[in-house]
């Protein structure tokens, strides 16, 4: 019998046991927040070495997957009402897919092992979930060169946000109200704290406290995917950033309103001036929070400290130096690098170091900046600020980029 002639493998048992593993590994790595072009490369990857030929196509929420050839082809389509990201469950499904290719995993004790993995529990414990948005947002006061008042009013929206939406995430509707609520009521609390300490950065303290819900990696990833040609994923990931950012907007400027009815102008003077080694306090404490908002293992905060350093000390300085856009293809640059070098040698997701490290560098308050500067009806301020947005976003993405064709990674994540 010829090849052409021979029963398609989608149509036998086997076969069918063959496609639903790699349904089944697409849908848990679109709900762990894979990009696109990501998620489609692992995919062929994964019905190559099932012996299957597949034709994927992805966007942020959903997937088609048309596996077979000629008329004997069969479609099957998954979709994900929400994802995030996880790096521990990313590096876990890698493995499996490491023992299926080495032959010593079945189909089936794939399928099976796949779905215990996307029901563990959480890495962390609550009170360490709480405070990881916490720590962040008082790395992010400090390396925007905020005081002690900010630091700490920072790391009080920090934590209050993280335990916001925790508290909100167990209904869709009142998961879909968090930003906006988020926003509304950080600014309050925000500008209620002029009652206490009347001289400190108001605005600077919200933003470093409301920077979780900055849709930068959104920006970047979205931009990414455009420039990978999956413009599909990457425009519906950009508008989805873009409501996300409006939304956080709209609820800070209603609460920033409001509190300014009751404070007057807000006061835009730094408080007193932290030390100069608390910059490097900061770049450790936005590793830890990194290493637990993106649930990687613990034994990576070294690797993500790592990246971190490069993110901000080089990155940083050739932004200051040059431009932001130059700044940020060096840094991603160098951060894309590491992430492949410890793929390569760790045989691990390179994902794992990339993202948090890439997280100093996003213009989520950058794009929160532009969206307030046009609320105040400063056209040119937000026109300006948008275009380094822009320019940004592109310069982390060619850096992630080049670094792949420098030295690409020894997996498709």
């Amino acid at each position: 019998m010829s090849s052409t002639e021979r029963p398609e493998i989608v149509s036998t048992r086997e076969g069918r046991g063959r496609a639903e593993l790699v349904l089944e590994i697409g849908r848990a790595l679109l709900r762990l927040g894979a990009p696109a072009y990501r998620l489609e490369d692992t995919m062929k990857v994964v019905a190559q070495r099932l012996g299957l030929q597949g034709q994927f196509y992805c966007t942020p929420t959903a997937f088609i997957a048309a596996l077979g050839r000629g008329s004997r082809q069969r479609s099957f389509m998954a979709r994900v009402d929400e994802s995030e990201i996880h790096l521990a469950k990313l590096s876990r499904i890698h493995d499996v897919i490491e023992a299926l290719s080495r032959g010593i995993m079945s189909p089936v004790a794939a399928i099976r092992e796949v779905r215990e993995i996307m029901e563990a529990p959480a890495v962390y414990p609550l009170l360490i979930r709480l405070l990881a948005p916490a720590l962040f947002s008082a790395s992010i006061a400090i390396l925007f060169g905020g005081g002690v008042i900010e630091l700490g009013v920072a790391f009080l929206l920090g934590f209050f946000t993280g335990g916001l939406g925790l508290l909100m995430s167990g209904s869709a509707n009142l998961a879909r109200l968090y930003p906006a609520l988020a926003g509304f009521l950080s600014a309050l609390i925000c500008g209620s704290a002029v009652f206490i300490w009347p001289e400190f950065s108001v605005y600077l303290a919200l933003i470093a406290g409301l920077i979780v819900l900055m849709p930068g990696l959104g920006l970047t990833l979205a931009t990414r995917e455009l420039a990978s040609g999956h413009l599909v994923a990457g425009s519906s990931r950009m508008a989805g950033a873009v409501v996300a950012l409006v939304i956080v907007g709209f609820g800070v400027a209603l609460g920033s309103q409001l509190s300014q009815l009751m404070t007057g102008p807000w006061p835009q003077e730094i408080s007193l001036a932290l030390p100069a080694w608390t910059h490097w306090l900061a770049i450790l404490s936005a590793a830890i929070g990194f290493t637990v908002l993106f649930n990687a293992e613990p034994g990576k905060l070294g690797w993500i400290m790592l990246a971190g350093i490069l993110a901000v000390e080089v990155g940083g300085r050739v932004s200051d130096w040059l431009n932001p856009g130059l700044g940020a293809l060096v840094g991603a640059l160098l951060v894309g690098l590491l992430g492949n070098l410890y793929a390569r040698y760790r045989n691990r997701p390179a994902v794992v170091i990339q993202v948090p490290g890439i997280m100093l560098m996003v213009p989520g308050s950058l794009s929160f900046r532009g969206l307030s500067s046009l609320m105040e009806q400063d056209a040119m301020g937000g026109v300006q600020i948008g275009f380094t947005v822009a320019l940004v976003a592109a310069g982390l993405s060619t850096g992630l980029i080049l670094a792949s064709a420098l030295l690409p990674p020894s997996r498709s994540l």
